[in-house]
Formats: structure tokens, C-alpha cells, sequence
């Protein structure tokens, strides 16, 4: 499930979260997985999540059309926070106050283009209030 945000919300929401998940898809169509920490960098354009990344990392998710971060819950009663974007490799030097990156590795730049709050429901539970069968939540100012 994704639901479109505005992208002030989910800076916000981002916050709350230490590091993330990557999800790419190899050539080979099998999912490949990397932890990692993220920064939103405004480079005039919109606003984006930046990421060292390995160069295979980085050729998965430069290949396909959306890649997914996910955000994993900071206690066990908590909300994943699952974010829908696409991707592209800066070139060139890191921008202000980003960490040279090292050898072999790449830097991606992630543009949103969705999100929810998730997390598995109680047993009995019905529906959410956006007729989620899981307990999933849009991220909007209500949820910071």
C-alpha cells in the first residue's frame, strides 16, 4: 500500500528513524537487500534522500522504475515506515556536508513519491481506517 505525501511530512517523519532498508532487484529479477543510513539533501530541484550505496546497488536501483526503503520499527509495537521513490547516481562531487564517498561505492539520490506507516495487525483486527487489513497509516502532519 502507498499513499501519496507531502514531502515536508515525510522529512519529518524520517526523523523519528535511525537507518533503512534498500530494496533493489537485481538483472536476474531476484531482490537484493542493504542496510544503510540516509540524509535529505535540497539540491534547488525537490528535496531527496542521499545514500552511499555500492556500485552493484546502485546499477539495481538505477535500473528499474521505483526502488523501496523501508524504515523498520523502533520497538516491537511500532510502524515500519515504507517509502516508494525512484533513483538516479550523483555525479560530480558530494554536495555540502556530505561525507566523501569511498572507492567502489556510489552515491544515490532518492525522490520519494509515496509512503505509508505499517505494521502487522492485532489478531480480530478488521480493517484500518483507510481499509488496510493490516493496521497502516498515511504519513501526514496527523502522524508526526
Amino acid at each position: 500500500m502507498s499513499i501519496p505525501v507531502e514531502l515536508p511530512d515525510l522529512q519529518a517523519k524520517t526523523g523519528e528513524y535511525t537507518w533503512a532498508f534498500l530494496l533493489t532487484v537485481r538483472p536476474d529479477a531476484t531482490p537484493h537487500l542493504v542496510s544503510l543510513s540516509t540524509l535529505w539533501h535540497d539540491d534547488g530541484a525537490e528535496p531527496a534522500l542521499l545514500m552511499s550505496v555500492s556500485a552493484g546497488t546502485a546499477r539495481n536501483a538505477t535500473a528499474g522504475s521505483v526502488v523501496t526503503l523501508c524504515y523498520p520499527p523502533l520497538d516491537h509495537d511500532g510502524y515500519s515506515l515504507i517509502v516508494d521513490g525512484a533513483t538516479s547516481v550523483h555525479d560530480g562531487d558530494p554536495p555540502a556536508g556530505v561525507d566523501p564517498i569511498p572507492e567502489g561505492k556510489a552515491l544515490l539520490r532518492f525522490a520519494p513519491t509515496g509512503a505509508v506507516l505499517h505494521r502487522s495487525a492485532a489478531p480480530g483486527f478488521a480493517n484500518s481506517a483507510t481499509g488496510c487489513a493490516n493496521d497502516c497509516l498515511p504519513v501526514d502532519a496527523s502522524t508526526t
